[in-house]
This record gives C-alpha cells, structure tokens and sequence, in this order.
C-alpha cells in the first residue's frame, strides 16, 4: 500500500484522467502511419501490446471501482482491441494481427486475476 495525501474521489479522478491520456496516447501510436518502432520485432510488439492493456485495465478499474469488471471493463477494453485492428487494416503501412488481440486479451485477463492487490496500491492517506 502507498498512502498519498487525497481523498478517494480524488484517487477517482486521477485515475480517470490517466485512462484518458493513455487512451490518446495509445490511439495515436496505433494510428500512426508510421509505427515507433522502439525495439522492432514481433515480441517486443507483443509487450508493447501487454502493458498497454493491462495499465488500461488498471486505470479503467481503479476510475470507475463500482462499476463490475466483467461487463463494463473487459468488453469496452476488447472491444478498443478490435477498434485498433480494424483501423489499422486501413492505414499504410500497418495490418492486422490477431496475435495483438490476444496480447490485449491476454493482459485484461491478467489484470483481473490479480485486480484486488492492484486495487490496494494507492490508497487515501489517513488524516
């Protein structure tokens, strides 16, 4: 557990705002033309794929904790998967991959199964 000085809703909102600029963040990689290739080969994509979805996950949880995980996480997370895909069957120089879409599934699932720790990270400093 890491105490930091704000309230719960404020825990809330942070976590809301870092979904939004990884979302940005994560869409404009995915649609850019040209893709950073930081270390290009077919693992290091597949890691790169990995965390995103699992910090996505994460921050998705933590913003929204009430809502159950099951139908208002993990689809709208799969379903930015398949978004991302799709989209990029239409960009020049990108394609499809299936093996991405698993590495998005596969890091969602990993993030439930050990969702209540990370729940647990961040916590409300006591007065």
């Amino acid at each position: 557990m890491l105490p930091i000085p704000l309230q719960s809703h404020q825990i809330t909102w942070f976590f809301r705002l870092a979904l939004l600029l990884n979302l940005l963040a994560i869409s404009w990689l995915a649609f850019s033309a040209r893709p950073l290739m930081i270390m290009p080969d077919m693992l290091s994509d597949k890691i790169h794929h990995f965390i995103a979805f699992f910090v996505l996950a994460y921050c998705l949880d933590a913003g929204f904790p009430k809502r159950r995980f099951l139908v208002y996480k993990l689809v709208p997370l799969l379903f930015y998967g398949i978004a991302i895909e799709l989209i990029q069957s239409r960009i020049p120089n990108r394609d499809v991959s299936g093996l991405d879409l698993l590495a998005d599934a596969l890091a969602i699932v990993s993030y439930w199964l050990i969702r209540q720790p990370m729940r647990k990270l961040l916590v409300p400093a006591k007065p």
